[in-house]
């Protein structure tokens, strides 16, 4: 796998009065056919994450999506979002919102495709698609996908369109003390029954930790308001692969198939041996190479 940091100009496609960008890593297969079809992953994370979920410095490649999905001849490009990680933070908070933040993403990924295609990173032929979201992440790939054109198929990990369950918290609690604007640290101890199962290494839990990063508030709102974007989940017209854990976000994943009304491809995976970060799971194999297989299934 070859790996580089990227940064994308996004200050006119958010209309922000301040310079934004947004900072990702591509990570390419280590061989790539001149002119020739290459699958695309672009993948968003959840609150309180960074890109650095797809390919953790730690575990070593037992744990990293991306080598999984490079060494299968597919790109994977990582962003942190807007708000988030490395890239921006515009002050005051307020100058975000949800629609701002999907904006940012469909540029960094028509700049990302322009660079696969140009010889900046890649001479590849057509670039075929796939739209992954975790979480608030999968909330974000919604919004884009209804808004924004340029993704040929789109996965859904562990977000419910339904009113969303939260392990032991309290979620209507948890929105009435959410700040109206700022920069917001999920509480993450108080979360590790829905984010791990028992056999997930108490030490590989510390490590995820370790790397949390604040979450715009706007996100962290928007995610606990039910029906958010149950307009744009009906508007998408492309494939969906739907993916919860057994212990996940959604009170019923097979409830989670009819808000894609607009789509005549839906699918349902509800991945067994995992809670909600699918990715740290032990069965998380299992999950990459179904999401694999329904790429490949797929063609553009």
């Amino acid at each position: 796998m070859r790996s580089r940091e990227v940064v994308f100009d996004v200050t006119a496609a958010t209309g922000l009065d301040e310079p934004a960008r947004v900072v990702g890593t591509v990570h390419l297969p280590d061989a790539l056919e001149l002119r020739g079809s290459l699958d695309l992953l672009l993948c968003l994370h959840g609150g309180g994450y960074r890109r650095a979920y797809w390919d953790p410095p730690f575990g070593g490649e037992e744990l990293s999506f991306a080598r999984f999905f490079t060494a299968r001849g597919k790109a994977v490009l990582t962003l942190d979002q807007l708000g988030m990680g490395d890239s921006s933070k515009p002050e005051p908070e307020s100058k975000l919102s949800r629609a701002k933040v999907a904006a940012a993403n469909a540029e960094s990924l028509a700049q990302a495709v322009r660079a696969l295609t140009d010889g900046t990173w890649a001479r590849a032929g057509a670039i075929s698609v796939t739209g992954v979201g975790h979480s608030i992440g999968g909330m974000m790939i919604i919004t884009q996908a209804a808004a924004h054109r340029g993704m040929d198929r789109v996965a859904v990990l562990g977000w419910a369109n339904q009113p969303m369950v939260l392990g032991d918290t309290d979620t209507a609690a948890l929105s009435m003390t959410l700040p109206p604007f700022g920069y917001i640290a999920a509480p993450r101890k108080t979360l590790r029954t829905l984010f791990y199962l028992p056999d997930v290494p108490l030490a590989v839990v510390e490590a995820d930790e370790a790397l949390a990063t604040e979450t715009p508030s706007c996100l962290g709102r928007d995610a606990l308001t039910p029906g958010i974007v149950h307009a744009a989940a009906a508007q998408i017209a492309v494939p969906v692969l739907v993916v919860h854990g057994v212990v996940d976000t959604s009170p019923d994943p097979w409830g989670e198939i009819s808000f894609f009304k607009g789509s005549r491809d839906v699918t349902l995976s509800v991945l067994e041996g995992s809670a909600h970060n699918h990715n740290f799971a032990t069965s998380r194999r299992q999950h990459w190479a179904r999401l694999d297989r329904w790429i490949d299934s797929l063609p553009a």
